[in-house]
């Protein structure tokens, strides 16, 4: 079913929907980097959390990246890996429990993982948002597409959220679903042919931006994706070196772990 549904999804863009205009994101600053707290301030407070996000604001960044995936009953969840494991030291994964089991695991500083709408009370402190729909594998994540169209209506955050995931045909997926909503394609490093792969699925994808690792900042893709007029970032920069090398190449952001450092 999931397979029908992705080539079905593909053969529809691709003969029918083809021919997007780049939407304008005017939260981006000129002649200076934005700065997106990724996952909040996750080196000062548990990743993915209100007081991570919260910090990150009072740290003074622009905007704030953060993770969803959806749980077994379909309630869109701020959380980066499939499982607990890491960050709770529970090997059950997140799309096996319903939210009601989930919200009673608490981290070592005792916050527990946010809804998807909880975080519409801090979006009106920064400029932008950044939610990454997570994906772990050409066949999953899908179902968390609704949910995270439904949070940028009610909220009306069409100029300024933007939407990003490594798998191509969920952002065809939302573009399908609702033009309306910025999209930025996660450049994925870790195919063969990496290069060739994700220029042919952003021709296709048609993104309004691109977000790509700090060690291809200066190749071919940035290159080609600058003529093409996509805003630009790079992650997870952490590095004074690498924040200086990327200000030179006149990119237009960066997702940052240590933003007080950076500066």
């Amino acid at each position: 079913m999931k397979l029908f549904f992705i080539l079905t999804t593909g053969c529809i863009y691709f003969l029918f929907i083809r021919g997007w205009k780049k939407k304008p994101q005017d939260f981006y600053r000129k002649n200076k980097l934005f700065v997106w707290g990724h996952r909040g301030s996750p080196l000062k407070k548990t990743e993915n959390t209100l007081p991570s996000f919260q910090k990150a604001i009072k740290q003074g960044v622009d905007g704030i990246e953060l993770d969803v995936r959806c749980t077994k009953d379909r309630r869109a969840v701020v959380f980066h890996d499939q499982d607990l494991y890491r960050l709770a030291g529970k090997k059950e994964k997140i799309k096996e429990m319903n939210y009601e089991e989930l919200k009673t695991i608490a981290f070592h500083d005792n916050t527990t993982i946010p809804l998807l709408d909880d975080i519409a009370g801090i979006v009106h402190q920064i400029k932008s948002l950044n939610i990454e729909i997570k994906s772990d594998s050409l066949f999953s994540g899908y179902s968390t597409v609704k949910p995270v169209i439904e949070f940028i209506k009610k909220n009306n955050l069409y100029k300024k959220c933007v939407v990003s995931c490594f798998n191509p045909l969920i952002l065809i997926k939302l573009k399908i679903k609702n033009p309306r909503v910025i999209i930025g394609y996660l450049y994925n490093k870790n195919v063969p042919f990496h290069v060739w792969h994700n220029i042919f699925w952003m021709r296709r994808v048609q993104p309004d931006s691109l977000h790509i690792h700090y060690s291809l900042i200066d190749s071919l893709p940035v290159r080609w994706a600058q003529k093409q007029n996509l805003k630009i970032s790079s992650y997870t920069v952490n590095d004074k070196a690498v924040y200086q090398n990327i200000k030179t190449l006149k990119l237009d952001g960066i997702f940052s772990d240590n933003i007080e450092y950076l500066k």
